[in-house]
């Protein structure tokens, strides 16, 4: 379980650091998945995490399960950006929908 919960959390900080340099690849937007797996594999081979290993699954060579970890930590930053997304357009679609209706109705907010 804990082994999970850092992999989720470093595909939370793969996310982190994408979105960092997210003006600089503006140009290059639709490159970004790429990015988040290429830094997500990096990660995983900084430090040295493998999650088959950690799960008790034997791979025929170690560099594969840290590459495919990585893998795994770039997919789980895209969900990152996925979800973080989906919950910031339905935070908007809210607010924008009251502003709409207490300017059309001559509304005044109470509290």
């Amino acid at each position: 379980m804990y082994v999970f919960g850092i992999a989720v959390l470093l595909g939370l900080g793969v996310y982190a650091l994408v979105m960092f340099f997210d003006r600089l690849m503006a140009a290059f937007h639709e490159l970004w998945a790429v990015a988040v797996v290429a830094l997500g594999i990096t990660l995983a081979w900084i430090a040295d995490f493998d999650i088959f290993t950690e799960w008790g699954i034997d791979l025929r060579a170690e560099w594969i399960g840290v590459t495919l970890t990585g893998l795994i930590l770039g997919g789980v930053a895209y969900f990152w950006r996925e979800s973080l997304g989906l919950v910031a357009s339905l935070f908007r679609k809210v607010s924008d929908e009251a502003e709409t209706l207490e300017r059309t109705h001559n509304l005044s907010r109470v509290a």
